[in-house]
């Protein structure tokens, strides 16, 4: 009887042990679920990954970094990071990271770098490397980095490289208004850095 006893305690054993086994799958599977749920938007917009292929967006992202978009464009609002489609003259497309500066109807300017929206200096991120180096035959400006204001159109925005100098290139300092329709995908987060491990996960802004 004791040895019954044995395996029958035995097999209770195993059959908890098999319970906390189900629960534990039956949480991860429900955990899963509600992360895809959640960058989804419940199935309505899918993440993509994209890397910095070049410094135009420093500080914000450098190249090497991987960071998460999500598709459709959301909401729009001055300062989002979006992708925008760029199509170059050879017939080469180029998915571009790239800040949303001004709204339809919104007054733009520039001052030394800083962008000036509505009359109101703006607080992104952004950096001048040579302020000597303002000016170049691509811009529709004459001095990159001081011009305006400008007006933005209906069904268009303004974009803007967070490196102000040439190699911010392209961006509405080069190509003019972007229609919206253009706006493929808003940045969300960074999901790698071979420098800055400390921004990975983080919200880009």
């Amino acid at each position: 009887m004791a040895e019954n006893r044995g395996q029958a305690g035995q097999s209770v054993n195993r059959d908890r042990v098999a319970a906390v086994v189900r629960w534990a799958t039956l949480a991860v599977v429900l955990a899963g679920a509600a992360l895809v749920l959640w960058m989804t938007r419940f199935f309505t917009a899918w993440p993509e990954t994209f890397v910095g292929s070049g410094p135009s967006m420093e500080p914000t992202v450098r190249p090497g970094e991987y960071f998460t978009a999500r598709s459709p464009v959301g909401e729009l609002y001055r300062g989002k990071l979006v992708i925008f489609r760029f199509v170059h003259e050879d017939g080469t497309v180029f998915h571009v990271l790239r800040r949303l500066a001004a709204l339809p109807g919104d007054t733009i300017a520039m001052r030394d770098g800083r962008a000036i929206v509505n009359g109101r200096a703006t607080n992104w991120p952004y950096r001048v490397l040579e302020p000597r180096a303002h000016s170049s035959p691509l811009a529709r400006t004459a001095d990159l980095n001081t011009w305006g204001p400008w007006i933005v159109p209906r069904d268009s925005v303004f974009l803007l490289s967070d490196t102000r100098d040439i190699i911010g290139w392209p961006d509405s300092r080069f190509l003019g208004f972007i229609p919206k329709s253009a706006l493929e995908a808003e940045a969300r987060r960074m999901l790698w850095s071979p420098s800055r491990r400390g921004m990975i996960l983080r919200r880009l802004r």
